[in-house]
């Protein structure tokens, strides 16, 4: 259950509008944008922020990138929603998991190196 309210196209004027053209593109409206649905300019805004964010990056490297993070985020919505979008972009299941093993992994050492607050020594120059 969320612990915000969902918008359903009844949010402002511009939040309607862009729901409305989410809708189209997703064949249904996803609850993520239910709930930044109040106010439009913040959800154009996220939406904007998405679609900028990694250009110059082709597709299937952007999608496991947010899988990535998303899992050591322990962000399930997200995880679902963007294996979804990397299947459909042409990565593997196998590709998948990779990126995740190495998220993991990197995530255990930045858990390790901030708790014993360990000085770098390989920088680059």
């Amino acid at each position: 259950m969320a612990s915000v309210k969902l918008y359903e196209k009844n949010g402002d004027a511009k939040a309607k509008a862009v729901q409305e053209n989410l809708e189209k593109m997703f064949g249904k409206l996803p609850n993520v944008f239910k709930a930044m649905g109040r106010n439009g300019d913040f959800l154009e805004s996220m939406l904007k922020l998405s679609e900028s964010a990694g250009r110059g990056l082709d597709a299937k490297t952007k999608e496991l990138i947010i899988i990535a993070v998303s899992a050591v985020n322990g962000c399930t919505y997200c995880l679902d929603a963007h294996r979804s979008a990397a299947l459909a972009a042409g990565v593997t299941d196998d590709e998948i998991t990779a990126a995740i093993e190495v998220a993991a992994a990197i995530s255990a050492f930045n858990n390790f190196n901030k708790a014993i607050d360990i000085e770098s020594d390989l920088k680059t120059r």
